[in-house]
């Protein structure tokens, strides 16, 4: 009678232990994945606001370039910056990033503009 206990109980746990094994593995992917996640979205974030500031820059610093002259400043402000936190950028993505805060200056700056003024 014993042996049949134990031998139940050996088969029980051969089967148990390989299913608890994969959720254990399931759950540690799921929590390694959602990490990496996080990760990526801080980088996405830091990316975009020193994009941000070197719009701002650029165009504090030197108001007499225009366009493309503008363009490559801010590329290369954002560039050293970019490289001295440890992110990597294409150059796509540099161009992207400062279109973007550029357009959002000038969305913010149009929404200033649009808002009624108090009459003297």
């Amino acid at each position: 009678m014993d042996t049949v206990l134990i031998d139940l109980a050996y088969n029980f746990l051969a089967l148990v232990i390989p299913v608890i094994a994969v959720m254990a593995v399931e759950v540690i992917r799921r929590y390694m994945g959602l990490q990496k996640m996080e990760q990526i979205d801080r980088a996405i974030s830091s990316k975009k606001e020193l994009a941000l500031i070197a719009v701002r820059f650029v165009e504090q610093a030197y108001k007499d370039l225009h366009g493309e002259d503008k363009y490559k400043q801010a590329a290369t402000w954002l560039t050293e910056q970019i490289n001295r936190y440890g992110f990597t950028i294409s150059e796509a993505e540099i161009r992207g990033l400062i279109e973007a805060a550029l357009r959002q200056l000038k969305d913010e700056l149009l929404i200033e503009w649009q808002k009624p003024r108090p009459v003297d």
